[in-house]
């Protein structure tokens, strides 16, 4: 057109009309850098609009009656209240508010009603100090609860080994599969299959009401507990070993430890062999009527039947101080 109109030389206009080079690298650049800001805008826009999904989707934390709100339906922590530092932390509640929301799910079947994920340690320190609790209401199922459940307290307050280890029974009792079980514990690993078996068979050792009497014992491990495990069979104390942990529960010892030092004094009472039995000795009443008579190490057991000398028992019970007294004194007199 040029030609035609401008009386340009042909030749003239093809060398105008190659690019040279040097522009056509400067016609690239500003193409590459028109395309870049192009894809800086899409992608800004993008970001914008993740952001503004968020924000509206946003749970807003609310303020609860923590009367209101009911425990999870998978218990996990022994005993909130006995853990040594319970105490302080409510103290920091009380001085410095509730700074995490704890997380609910609304009970259908009562309205106005919710059910704790997590966050149950925050719940009765607000009951304790009677003031509301600052939650998160989502809709749960029964899975999505325990998960979030395990997955909190994984993060924040590690559960110690045991209070895993019945926290994995329970939900396996309650028909959740081992995956399910690991991803509440926070372990996706492989690993973590074969560790929620570990847990599984510790807890089904060791009687409840013993692991409850002596607590999450935070620094006690899985060798420990699956020591304990072995002296227990299928996990029924027999009445000698309940008869010695009840001996031990009622001394200071055991009123001044902390869970650890309990699981201590239960192992090592446990680990102490019984006393060898000895034969019993019969000793003749007369006329006939024969007393049985038991010696050990630990005690001496006196059987009377009372068939033999109807009366004999309460008699000789009756007498028993004087007896004592009597023994005393000839004791005295023979040891100058």
């Amino acid at each position: 057109m040029r030609s035609l109109f401008a009386n340009v030389n042909p030749d003239d206009l093809a060398k105008q009309a190659t690019p040279l080079p040097s522009d056509l690298e400067k016609r690239r650049v500003g193409s590459v850098a028109v395309k870049s800001m192009d894809r800086a805008f899409v992608s800004i826009e993008e970001e914008n609009r993740r952001l503004h999904e968020q924000l509206m989707g946003a749970e807003a934390i609310i303020e609860l009656d923590p009367d209101k709100i009911e425990p999870s339906f998978v218990r996990d922590r022994l005993e909130i209240e006995e853990n040594e530092t319970f105490a302080a932390f409510v103290d920091g509640i009380r001085e410095n508010g509730q700074r995490l929301p704890i997380l609910v799910r609304p009970l259908a079947h009562r309205p106005g009603h919710y059910q704790v994920a997590y966050g149950h340690r925050r719940l009765r320190a607000c009951q304790i100090l009677r003031r509301p609790v600052k939650a998160l209401v989502r809709e749960l199922t029964d899975e999505e609860l325990v998960i979030s459940q395990g997955i909190e307290n994984a993060e924040r307050l590690n559960l110690s080994f045991i209070e895993q280890a019945f926290f994995a029974l329970t939900l396996k009792d309650q028909g959740y599969s081992r995956e399910t079980i690991s991803e509440a514990l926070g372990r996706k690993e492989k690993k973590g299959i074969a560790y929620i078996s570990h847990l599984t068979n510790v807890a089904s050792a060791v009687p409840e009401d013993l692991v409850r009497a002596i607590g999450p014992a935070p620094a006690v491990g899985r060798p420990k507990w699956e020591k304990l495990g072995l002296l227990i069979a299928d996990r029924r104390l027999s009445k000698n070993q309940q008869d010695r942990i009840n001996g031990v529960k009622s001394g200071s010892a055991w009123q001044n430890a902390n869970s650890d030092q309990r699981f201590d004094l239960v192992l090592k009472v446990l680990q102490t062999p019984d006393a060898p039995k000895t034969e019993a000795t019969e000793v003749a009443l007369g006329h006939g009527a024969v007393a049985t008579v038991q010696f050990s190490a630990r005690a001496t057991k006196l059987t009377i039947p009372e068939s033999a000398i109807p009366g004999l028992s309460e008699w000789l019970v009756a007498r028993l101080p004087e007896l004592a007294a009597e023994f005393r004194r000839q004791r005295h007199e023979a040891d100058p």
